[in-house]
């Protein structure tokens, strides 16, 4: 009796798998050998080793595979990159680079096994958590360069909260207006969602970080309208947001840097050896690439060291003097196919909430990549956005594995495969 009860017990999780039945037992399923003991150990053995097998299988078919092969790829590409940008005057970026991603993929993959639903039930202590990093960076974050943006660890590694805060922000949004439903096309539900926006960006504006300020909003956004609201509500708020900033430039809320930056934007020529030598020094290199490139590691503004910041935000600039505009293009291309594969799950996919994650991941790596290739060849302002899986980095590394680690538990939890 205690063997037939742990059958059936195996059965029901069986059962339970997914949303549709696995069946390994039914009418086809041999008689349990009553006559010894040890025929039925053997049987329930055998049972339990095809319910392992098919359950993996089960697994592996239904990984996002073009996901996870773009994304290996990228990895390779930024890895590659890096090691150009470092190798001469300091290799030891590199190996944290490696720590950081072997990390990462744990994490990423830790989080491929967890349900969303897990992350939705828990969407109250993720925005406590979310806030309470960003005012903890405030309170006892390290300053560089005038930012207090970092938190330091041992062995001379550093977090910076507000690139975790981006997922965090995406994965508490998207609960939000997935239980809200309808009403976020009322004047209540479309403020409440701001507000919940706001909050997290304005802690992150004190840092100061204008650059992941705007992340925050353009996230909103993105997330906001997949879920239905008001499109003239939003054109308002785009028009608001823009004389928002009009007022933070009059009234010297903006630092001093931040308007140079702005400047230098409109005229770099007018301050090369200051604000401006960031563009100017990236169209050199950038140029001089040409077609095909000077060859890798052979790039002379990267290896003169003209390029500022040539291993975190100016990463693509050291990609187009070596690999030239073929290069420059074809991480183009495959950044196009890695956003590709996100928007293919997005709208393949049948839960509201999960739709919304999708969503907000595909608006974080598209503004990344556009305001970063934009920035380092003088079509954007250079705002300190960093270039996703390219640049040096370990927080935004893992934020970026986080964010696949999501999208691969949406494919393998959401839709399993009937066997």
């Amino acid at each position: 009796m205690i063997l037939i009860s742990i059958i059936a017990h195996l059965r029901q999780i069986c059962k339970g798998f997914g949303r549709k039945q696995v069946f390994f037992w039914g009418d086809r399923a041999k008689p349990f050998p009553t006559k010894r003991w040890g025929g039925t150990i053997s049987h329930v053995a055998t049972q339990a080793t095809a319910f392992g097998v098919l359950t993996e299988r089960l697994k592996l078919r239904q990984i996002d595979y073009p996901l996870l092969l773009t994304t290996m790829l990228l990895i390779g590409a930024g890895l590659a990159a890096l090691y150009s940008a470092t190798y001469q005057w300091s290799p030891s970026i590199f190996r944290k680079q490696l720590v950081w991603l072997g990390a990462g993929v744990g994490l990423a993959g830790v989080i491929a096994s967890i349900k969303p639903s897990v992350w939705a039930r828990s969407s109250r202590l993720l925005y406590a958590l979310n806030l309470a990093m960003l005012v903890g960076v405030l309170l006892f974050g390290a300053e560089r360069k005038g930012a207090q943006r970092w938190l330091e660890l041992p062995g001379g590694f550093q977090l910076q909260p507000s690139e975790f805060a981006k997922i965090l922000l995406i994965l508490t949004l998207a609960s939000w207006l997935a239980r809200q439903g309808e009403a976020i096309r009322t004047p209540k539900g479309f403020l409440l969602s701001m507000l919940h926006m706001a909050i997290p960006a304005l802690l992150v504006f004190k840092q100061p970080d204008l650059g992941t300020s705007i992340v925050f909003g353009v996230l909103w956004f993105a997330m906001v309208y997949l879920a239905g609201a008001r499109t003239r509500w939003l054109w308002l708020t785009v028009v608001a947001g823009a004389l928002g900033f009009v007022g933070l430039w009059h009234f010297d809320i903006l630092k001093d840097y931040q308007k140079a930056r702005l400047v230098s934007f409109m005229n770099p020529e007018a301050d090369p050896q200051q604000s401006g030598y960031h563009i100017l020094q990236a169209r050199i290199a950038v140029g001089s690439g040409q077609l095909v490139g000077k060859g890798y590691l052979h790039g002379t503004q990267k290896n003169l060291r003209y390029i500022p910041e040539q291993h975190t935000d100016f990463i693509f600039v050291v990609v187009a003097e070596e690999l030239g505009f073929v290069g420059a293009v074809g991480l183009l291309g495959l950044y196009g196919a890695f956003l590709y594969t996100i928007w293919r799950l997005m709208t393949r996919t049948r839960e509201e909430y999960h739709r919304l994650i999708a969503g907000g991941i595909l608006a974080l790596f598209t503004f990344h990549l556009f305001t970063n290739v934009g920035m380092t060849i003088g079509l954007f302002p250079v705002v300190g956005i960093p270039l996703p899986f390219i640049s040096y980095g370990g927080t935004m590394l893992w934020v970026s594995l986080a964010a696949v680690g999501l999208l691969q538990a949406i494919s393998l939890h959401e839709s399993p495969v009937r066997i």
